[in-house]
């Protein structure tokens, strides 16, 4: 014990606990202004972090674009305009991967149906009666495939593993909707989804379980597969249920959505279709309008209070495309690697398969974890930090520390997944010190809100004791 901090001390008490024996865990705590660790607990082993990976996509993103970056939609054309309001050539809608293109987590932007109405208006404005080509969805911007090799097969199809495509729409969403579930044991009925999503079956295998048990539903089936298989249970209730899960093609669906909306004003097409590759006349397009997202330091904002893993995956790539490479998500991991050795982190205990942390082959030490909150905060200032990271209190850390004297004192970001806990972020000590840490726990056996406790203790001798 000589030589040790008390922080250290006190850390590894609690870990003597039983219910971390059969468990991996990491833990590090840096004094950010002296740039010294206060807690090394197996610092450099690397563990699964779930979403606390989160941290890297978003930190590295605002680095690298900076706070006021927007993604920006166009819809252009190609061909001529004739006298009676022809286009003899194609609509094109020019995605750039922005994640909240349609959502409805913004008040700034369109929702996908305002949205739909207002780009079929602006046509109309822009003096097109008929269109003698396609509404084409050019998702050229990001040469990669829209999720992560790495993602296991139970998650592929529900909405939280939709990946980033070159366009994106209503978060790549649809909520599946079931009729009341009265009976243990039945099998709830399909009452409809939405947005409609055209030609999509689902084969249904789910069953009623009691009403304590939650939703335990899996939509299988992955990008461009329109044949769903629902297996799991879901709660039993006397209203209707939703689940939510992933567009198979969102360019392709967007494209089709316009094609109906212009149908509507009567104005025809010759179909909808997407492309993967630039086209070669893609300069001498005409620009009918834009579409501008919110600026990035929102969109990190919510990506982190939220989870939300599309908006890091799209991140991800846009940082590589932003740097000159391609919009994939292999360059994407580089230059973050690349961004974080500039900071000073050292990033040998890092290995990334995603953006978003979905992946259990993601692998990080607690160490870079926090040397990455601690470069950040030197670099951006606390206030700024403050910003991108939720104060425990709100979204997926609204309980932690209520009514305790770290309220409000502590910016994290959580991660779960099976057997997976982790917490990475920063707080205001007793003493009127910012201390990052981060803690990671992999392989126990009891449940989270068993073990979550555990890590408040660890993080509470932070900021009594660093």
């Amino acid at each position: 014990m000589r030589g040790q901090s008390l922080a250290q001390q006190k850390v590894e008490k609690i870990l003597t606990s039983s219910v971390f024996k059969p468990t991996n865990v990491s833990f590090t705590a840096i004094d950010i202004e002296t740039d010294t660790q206060v807690v090394n607990y197996r610092g450099d082993k690397m563990l699964i972090p779930a979403s606390s990976l989160k941290v890297i996509t978003t930190l590295t993103a605002i680095d690298k674009l900076g706070d006021d970056y927007t993604f920006v939609t166009r819809i252009t054309h190609d061909g001529k305009i004739q006298d009676d309001g022809t286009l003899k050539g194609n609509i094109y809608i020019e995605g750039s991967g922005d994640p909240t293109l349609g959502s409805t987590r913004f008040k700034s932007i369109m929702d996908l149906k305002t949205l739909l109405k207002h780009i079929t208006k602006k046509i109309i404005d822009y003096g097109i009666t008929c269109i003698e080509g396609e509404i084409i969805a050019d998702e050229s911007i990001f040469d990669s495939f829209p999720v992560s090799p790495s993602w296991q097969w139970n998650d592929l199809g529900n909405y939280y593993a939709s990946g980033a495509w070159g366009i994106n729409v209503h978060e790549n969403l649809y909520h599946l909707y079931f009729h009341k579930r009265t009976v243990i044991g039945a099998q709830p009925q399909i009452k409809f989804h939405s947005p409609n999503i055209p030609n999509i079956e689902f084969s249904n295998e789910l069953k009623v379980d009691s009403s304590n048990t939650g939703d335990n539903a899996y939509i299988f089936g992955g990008p461009y597969t329109y044949k769903k298989r629902i297996s799991g249970t879901i709660p039993q209730g006397k209203t209707t249920f939703s689940i939510k899960g992933s567009i198979p093609d969102p360019p392709l669906f967007l494209a089709g959505q316009i094609a109906t909306q212009l149908k509507k004003e009567n104005i025809s097409t010759n179909g909808h279709s997407t492309m993967f590759r630039n086209a070669k006349g893609k300069r001498s397009r005409k620009k009918i309008i834009e579409i501008t997202s919110p600026p990035l330091k929102k969109i990190v904002e919510l990506a982190n209070e939220k989870s939300i893993n599309i908006y890091c995956e799209s991140l991800m790539k846009t940082v590589a495309k932003e740097s000159k490479m391609r919009g994939a998500g292999g360059d994407g991991i580089y230059m973050m690697e690349k961004l974080l050795k500039k900071a000073g982190v050292d990033i040998n205990g890092l290995h990334m398969e995603d953006g978003s942390g979905l992946s259990a082959r993601n692998n990080v030490s607690s160490r870079v974890l926090a040397e990455t909150i601690a470069a950040y905060v030197d670099k951006f200032g606390e206030d700024r930090m403050k910003i991108y990271l939720p104060r425990t209190g709100e979204g997926t850390v609204v309980n932690m520390f209520a009514g305790t004297a770290l309220a409000g004192r502590v910016w994290l970001k959580s991660g779960s997944m099976d057997r997976v806990n982790s917490y990475t972020g920063f707080l205001l000590n007793k003493k009127g010190k910012y201390i990052s840490f981060s803690v990671i726990v992999n392989g126990f056996t009891v449940k989270h809100v068993t073990m979550r406790p555990y890590l408040e203790k660890l993080i509470t001798q932070l900021y009594m004791h660093s």
